[in-house]
């Protein structure tokens, strides 16, 4: 519970953690004493993961006052040292990151008013273990620099935040709030066998997993597999694999696959969210914390759950229509003329359409673009919008601390031409990103040979542009693409590049056509996304900059 309110969460599994229970059960002790100290080192994951919100107010209310020494050390997370720029250690041999957290319960005649306790933070980086073991010896609650926080609704963070401009930032859609149907992408825990570069690869899968000839141990280890409690090879054979067909999927950012689709193959398939990715759709991917620089991507297929971050965080995606059987608790905002069952709605909720469409008078269309001259939006045309708002540089920037610990939020403006210059910049990215537009553009390919990818290596150009090829990327000793400017190749996506990434997954192979086609419009794509993205700041630098252009939308 928060704010007397069920958690909502549609994957609370962290809240299972045993050192969770721990210290709820020490608080539960403390709580019948009637006084009392708790104090534990522990995983530090619920300092600011949203998931543990209400953990957090649940200690404010108990404890009078608390003391956190985040001691950082997340190898996971690549936290480094900010004053070195190094590798930040654990003070264990451990990956995860760990804090102190002292929980003080006063006396009765001692306590003040019931008020929430008093925060207080401190940071210890460090990229040496032993100088971590010194300051810890030398120091304690008296004379640690602490900051005093002030948690509060809707997220109680235990973290220092700059509320200044979180009370600025907190004035926008919460992308969740904004596509309330959105979900984590779907996890096969099996990719070798799940997941396949061409239809024949797929069908090859197939077989092998219904060939009854083939034993379960030659199976799993061809596929360097291992069974668990929820999936073994026994039971992946009693499905009907004879009606099985591969779909197309994004399996990275401008890497479609075929995925085997089914609990046959995954552990968690969500259908609930991907069915609707199987006709005509878009949706919006993005991630609710992450340790990588913020990121967004748009998506026409099914997505699995590490899309564009890396296995450290989970991947969500908010399809833009929802299908028969995707339930919205605001269905009257759509009801048609027809009596019939619409064959899809858009999944954007009700508060938000109508506080879009009072900031900028416009009538609200559910299907398509709309008719933007005639003051009438669509959800696409809206869609576009907010995925040009997420790519603005200085957006990314401004709010990168909030950015990293929950959904990004969508300030909304009351400039209607302002709107629509910034879906238009958002509808070309749409189209490079989740279209595929811009085949026949990109480097060419300029050496004839087998093709095979032996690495993925970058030749950048010289200053003085003497080579005058622009970049180069070499696949082996012989071939190449070209021009590749820097820009393009170092783009990144969430914790991907996806120039070097794409490739690199596929050493030991060699390009076809569609492969060679596909790579030169990745290119082409990145080099594009970063001038627009440029285009989008001054748009907005134009129309009053960050945050005059959307000073409407603040205290919402």
């Amino acid at each position: 519970m928060c704010d007397g309110q069920p958690l909502g969460e549609r994957n609370p599994k962290w809240l299972q953690d045993d050192y969770v229970k721990f210290i709820r059960w020490a608080q539960w002790r403390i709580d019948q004493t009637g006084q009392g100290v708790l104090a534990f080192i522990t995983n530090h994951g619920y300092l600011d993961n949203p998931t543990f919100r209400g953990m957090r107010q649940s200690l404010m209310g108990t404890f009078d006052e608390i003391y956190l020494i985040d001691l950082h050390g997340n190898s996971k997370k690549k936290e480094i040292d900010p004053a070195t720029g190094a590798q930040d250690k654990n003070v264990f041999d451990i990956q995860q990151g760990v804090a102190i957290g002292i929980f003080v319960k006063l006396p009765a005649d001692a306590r003040r008013k019931k008020k929430p306790a008093v925060v207080r933070h401190a940071h210890l980086h460090g990229s040496q273990r032993a100088k971590k073991y010194e300051w810890l010896d030398a120091h304690q609650v008296e004379n640690t620099r602490w900051a005093t926080l002030k948690p509060k609704s809707p997220s109680y963070y235990f973290y220092p935040r700059d509320t200044e401009l979180e009370e600025e930032y907190d004035g926008g859609w919460k992308a969740s709030e904004m596509m309330p149907f959105t979900g984590i992408g779907a996890n096969s825990h099996r990719d070798s066998f799940a997941i396949a570069f061409t239809a024949q690869e797929a069908k090859r899968h197939l077989l092998d997993l219904a060939d009854p000839l083939l034993p379960a141990d030659r199976f799993l280890e061809k596929y360097r597999l291992t069974e668990s409690s929820d999936w073994t090879v026994a039971s992946a054979r009693e499905y009907d694999l004879a009606k099985v067909s591969p779909t197309r999927c994004l399996y990275r950012p401008f890497d479609e696959r075929l995925m085997l689709y089914g609990r046959f193959a995954f552990d968690r398939p969500r259908e609930e969210l991907n069915h609707h990715f199987l006709s005509e759709n878009l949706g919006l991917i993005t991630t609710r914390q992450t340790k990588e620089e913020f990121s967004v991507f748009s998506t026409r297929l099914p997505i699995g759950q590490h899309k564009i971050a890396t296995p450290y965080d989970g991947s969500y995606v908010s399809p833009l229509y929802l299908y028969p059987n995707g339930k919205l608790p605001e269905d009257d905002l759509f009801v048609r003329e027809e009596p019939e069952e619409p064959a899809r709605r858009p999944n954007l909720s009700a508060a938000f359409i109508m506080d879009l469409c009072t900031r900028l008078e416009v009538k609200f269309v559910p299907e398509g673009l709309g008719h933007p001259k005639k003051h009438e939006v669509g959800p696409e045309l809206i869609f576009h919008y907010a995925y040009a708002v997420f790519h603005s540089p200085a957006y990314r920037q401004r709010y990168a601390e909030f950015l990293r610990t929950d959904f990004p939020r969508l300030p909304l403006t009351g400039d209607y031409a302002l709107f629509r210059e910034l879906a238009g910049l958002g509808g070309q990215l749409v189209d490079l990103h989740a279209r595929g537009h811009g085949e026949g553009q990109g480097p060419g390919f300029p050496i004839k040979g087998d093709n095979v990818i032996e690495e993925a290596r970058y030749e950048p150009p010289q200053p003085d542009g003497s080579d005058r090829h622009g970049g180069r990327v070499w696949i082996n000793d012989r071939q190449h693409f070209e021009p590749v400017p820097p820009d393009a190749w170092s783009h990144p996506i969430g914790g991907y590049q996806p120039a070097e990434r794409w490739l690199k997954d596929r050493i030991g192979r060699a390009l076809g056509y569609d492969d060679l086609t596909a790579y030169a419009r990745i290119i082409h794509a990145l080099g594009e996304t970063r001038r627009l993205m440029a285009g989008i700041d001054t748009t907005i630098t134009a129309r009053g900059g960050w945050p005059g252009a959307f000073a409407a939308s603040a205290g919402r």
